[in-house]
């Protein structure tokens, strides 16, 4: 790392680099996960990805670069650790001012919040597969996908997914979901 800094400010004298950490506060599934972000400010390097187009015109809304690396630490069935790092690229045309490092980094955790969302829709309520296309329809009843959902979500709660494996197998208990769920809107 030190090798690289040292040529970026050869190679970059004026860009700014800054680095952000991110640690899972748990472990989820048995997994440790660090994320790290560099990001990097540089009217130089601007330039130079607008190079690759008309010469000498930057590309158009760069402000930063970035690097995600992702680091994960999983237990081996005969003890033991196994590790793996996964990198992606990013631009972003937000000025430091506005999404610096640390930020960036929140903002790409919570888009994968929200591709669960989706992902609960499309397998667990079967939405993709919906025959429903015609009129207002499509929307009413996504807007409902939305409210079970969340009414779904709860504190404690299982998730969707395991939720509708066990009501399949045992169907009593919807009573006492709803039971659970009109007790919950009431408060």
């Amino acid at each position: 790392m030190a090798a690289e800094r040292r040529r970026l400010r050869r190679d970059l004298p004026q860009a700014e680099l800054e680095r952000a950490v991110q640690r899972d506060p748990k472990r989820r599934h048995g997994r440790q996960e660090v994320r790290l972000l560099w990001t990097l400010r540089s009217a130089e390097l601007n330039a130079y990805l607008g190079a690759a187009g008309e010469a000498g015109i930057p590309w158009p809304g760069v402000q930063q670069v970035g690097r995600l690396q992702r680091l994960v630490r999983t237990p081996r069935r005969g003890g033991g650790w196994q590790l793996s790092s996964e990198v992606t690229s990013l631009l972003t045309s937000r000025p430091a001012a506005r999404a610096n490092a640390a930020a960036r980094l929140r903002r790409k955790r919570a888009h994968w919040l929200l591709e669960s969302w989706h992902w609960t829709r499309d397998v667990t309520f079967g939405e993709d597969a919906s025959q429903i296309h015609a009129g207002q329809a499509p929307q009413g009843f996504a807007l409902l996908r939305n409210a079970a959902i969340s009414l779904l979500r709860w504190p404690g709660a299982p998730s969707p997914t395991a939720l509708q494996r066990d009501l399949a197998t045992r169907p009593t208990a919807s009573l006492t979901l709803f039971a659970t769920l009109a007790h919950r809107l009431v408060k």
